[in-house]
């Protein structure tokens, strides 16, 4: 039956958590927060089985996903170079580093996967594959009074610089692992 071999689905994530933490420059690392919110319509088609069964499957995905990442950045606890001299700024306080994407992106997904039914009802599959995303940029948030001395923007400056080239090096095909289970009533 070609009826249960496509199958149509859509999903919500949020996800909110420390993911890494930045270090480069920095006396201790500090946590960077992440945040995901969105909805995930897809395609699957069932290569040698149908939905009702075990069997492998594709699907193609597009996500609309509102994805940030920040960093909070305690100045006053950092040390700064200034030639032979060593140099604290007790009165810099904290700076927030965060992505530079306040809008939906749009994520389009190829995987290739196992879905293993447990009964008529319930199941579960695993696919690995790809996905486009346009990876932002970190920036500095600015806020009145930021007025630095140049040593401490320099700092913060070689700080932005040296995470987002981390960034590039990953490029913009990311590869990507599902794990979904599956009701159907």
């Amino acid at each position: 039956d070609i009826s249960n071999k496509n199958q149509f689905s859509f999903g919500l994530h949020n996800f909110v958590g420390n993911v890494s933490h930045l270090e480069y420059l920095l006396i201790e690392p500090v946590p960077i927060s992440y945040s995901s919110k969105g909805i995930q319509f897809s395609f699957k088609r069932y290569l040698s089985s149908n939905s009702k069964e075990s069997g492998f499957f594709t699907e193609v995905g597009l996500e609309i996903s509102s994805l940030k990442a920040s960093s909070t950045i305690d100045l006053s606890s950092q040390i700064y170079d200034l030639g032979s001299f060593t140099l604290t700024c007790e009165t810099c306080g904290e700076v927030v580093l965060k992505t530079n994407n306040d809008n939906q992106k749009l994520i389009p997904s190829l995987i290739l996967g196992w879905q293993q039914k447990i009964n008529e009802n319930f199941g579960f599959s695993i696919g690995a594959g790809i996905q486009y995303f346009d990876l932002p940029h970190f920036i500095l948030e600015t806020t009145e009074g930021d007025n630095f001395p140049p040593y401490v923007r320099k700092k913060i400056n070689s700080i932005i610089d040296n995470t987002n080239m981390e960034l590039d090096n990953y490029g913009n095909i990311i590869p990507t692992i599902t794990i979904n289970t599956s009701f159907i009533f």
